[in-house]
């Protein structure tokens, strides 16, 4: 595993990208603008061949300019998105500039080419202090992603209004092509330390990446090298790094870049790698990289949460079914109260201190009979929550496991059923609404289930969540279709649609392998499946979307492992 989670839009992917979007939308024309979260904005440049997105972020660990395909439409109601359409609407975008080793970029806009500029927008690509800037023609700045208040930073505030102030400059040496291996050496070495340390503190421009890159190409030997003492690393390892470190450089001055997937780092956008990509799209490359890497961080973040959430709600579920459950142990003595009240009852002279003492049993063991029907409904409501919540667990592990090649698809789905958990599984019995086929959620989510083919030609569809189990089942079923699941098992509804055509055996056997595998039981080697004409469904009135009881049935046998090879291949 690499040592950053996410690799930072350090200076070396920074110029290229600024060298290679200087070719694709110089000059270009202002078109669009949205902002999909807080800290991104997307803008829509038109080339005379077609229009172009870039997307800006100013987040603290991924702050990047990239280039992206057409974007969903989102955020282009936002305040920040409006001021930018009446600020550069009918501007032509006509230079990108950065300089040296400063990560900050100039967007300058003009009516046209080779008139005044009239906007500029700064995009400070620095971390935590990351930001977007809108400057007019006298620098004034007039909006910006985050106002910087002087109780977060007396060094440097800026807001609305004030006149844009450029960074501190960088510490350091700027590294230097003509600098002698002897002295270059030197200068790293003047303080004792790792090299890491050594390096980033001695030159400017130095990233965590850089720095693996310039160590080695091999991720193990580079992770040696940066924690080693200066005075540790071996004069060949000394003139090897010297040796990458030219040629960084002379990537940098000329403008040599390409994407390379081999080496210490994610990726390499400098030097003569083995496995390089094409010259061309480093930015869209890179646009895509840092869409995946989000992407995956929010959904660990949300299966993170959600399962905690699971796991607690269950654990206090399982204690309370356990303190009803003795509870009711206790109250089925009320037979043997009863039957010692009958028997002091029962006999030939029974004292007047017995008879007070049988008339007690007989009302302590009243009590407990009439509470006993209540204890009863507590049980089979907590044993029914454990269910909801091992179904909801089950639906969060199937999303996670399955081999979906875009991301997005699978964060959707993620997203889906954590709103429906939020919805259904962490609402009290008290205040939890009422879930009929009607409801306006029902209507609005669920509906991205999965659809394949049967060998006859009909389809096989499966609910991948609560919401998704009922539409396929009762909303969309037809009489003459077919329901399968699991049986006494957690787990998807399947529905074989052969109201559509005649169903053979090996539809119905598909459809039952598929309940098999998309429940708990998908572990065993055969799984027990009841399949039912979906006519003889009926919903559980108050219950979690997707609850059903149904009249009589065929227990059918599915196997999880046959259907898995299936759903892959196709």
């Amino acid at each position: 595993m690499k040592k950053n989670p996410i690799q930072i839009m350090d200076l070396t992917t920074l110029k290229a990208v600024v060298f290679e979007l200087g070719r694709i939308i110089i000059p270009s024309r202002f078109e669009k603008a949205q902002q999909p979260d807080a800290n991104t904005i997307q803008l829509g440049f038109r080339t005379l061949e077609n229009l172009t997105w870039i997307e800006i972020s100013w987040l603290a660990d991924a702050p990047r300019i990239v280039k992206i395909d057409s974007p969903k439409k989102i955020g282009d109601k936002s305040t920040l998105a409006k001021q930018l359409h009446h600020l550069l609407s009918h501007l032509a975008l006509v230079e990108i500039k950065q300089t040296g080793f400063e990560r900050i970029v100039k967007f300058e806009l003009a009516s046209r080419p080779g008139n005044v500029i009239e906007k500029v927008l700064i995009v400070e690509l620095m971390g935590r202090h990351s930001n977007f800037l809108i400057l007019d023609e006298k620098s004034k700045v007039i909006t910006l992603g985050k106002q910087v208040k002087y109780s977060q930073s007396r060094l440097r505030p800026i807001g609305t209004g004030d006149s844009y102030i450029s960074p501190p400059g960088l510490k350091g040496i700027t590294p230097n092509l003509n600098e002698s291996f002897k002295i270059w050496k030197e200068n790293i070495c003047l303080v004792p330390g790792t090299f890491e340390n050594a390096l980033r503190n001695t030159y400017q421009g130095i990233s965590p990446s850089i720095t693996l890159q310039l160590a080695d190409i091999n991720h193990e030997k580079a992770i040696r090298i940066i924690n080693q003492s200066v005075h540790e690393i071996s004069e060949e390892n000394w003139k090897n790094i010297f040796k990458r470190w030219t040629t960084w450089l002379l990537a940098i001055e000329n403008n040599n870049f390409s994407i390379s997937l081999d080496g210490p780092t994610e990726f390499i956008l400098w030097g003569n790698n083995k496995l390089h990509v094409e010259k061309k799209d480093i930015s869209l490359f890179l646009g895509s990289y840092y869409k995946n890497k989000l992407i995956n961080r929010k959904l660990i973040n949300i299966k993170n949460t959600i399962e905690k959430s699971l796991f607690d709600l269950k654990k206090d579920q399982s204690n309370q079914l356990k303190i009803q459950s003795s509870l009711l142990e206790g109250i089925e003595e009320y037979l043997i109260m009863q039957k010692k009240a009958n028997n002091i009852l029962s006999l030939e002279n029974p004292q007047k201190s017995q008879i007070i003492e049988a008339q007690k049993l007989f009302k302590k063991a009243k009590r407990k009979k009439r509470s006993r029907a209540s204890i009863i409904d507590r049980v089979a409501y907590h044993k029914k929550r454990i269910l909801d919540i091992e179904s909801s667990e089950l639906f969060l592990i199937s999303s996670i496991n399955e081999k979906i090649t875009d991301n997005q698809e699978r964060l959707d789905r993620i997203i889906e059923l954590k709103e429906e958990i939020e919805e259904y599984i962490f609402m009290t019995k008290e205040n939890k609404p009422k879930t009929n086929s009607n409801s306006k959620r029902s209507k609005k989510k669920s509906l991205s289930y999965t659809e394949i083919q049967s060998p006859s030609g009909l389809l096989i569809q499966i609910g991948r969540n609560h919401c998704q189990n009922e539409l396929i089942s009762l909303r969309k079923g037809r009489k003459g279709d077919l329901w399968f699941h699991a049986q006494e098992s957690p787990g998807s509804h399947v529905v074989l649609k052969s109201s559509n055509g005649m169903a053979d055996e090996q539809d119905i056997q598909l459809a039952a392998d598929m309940a098999s595998l998309f429940s708990r039981s998908r572990g065993n080697k055969v799984t027990p499946v009841i399949m039912v004409p979906i006519e003889n469904l009926q919903r559980i009135s108050g219950a979690l979307p997707g609850t059903v009881s149904h009249r009589g049935g065929k227990v059918l046998w599915g196997e999880s492992d046959r259907a898995e090879k299936h759903f892959n291949q196709n």
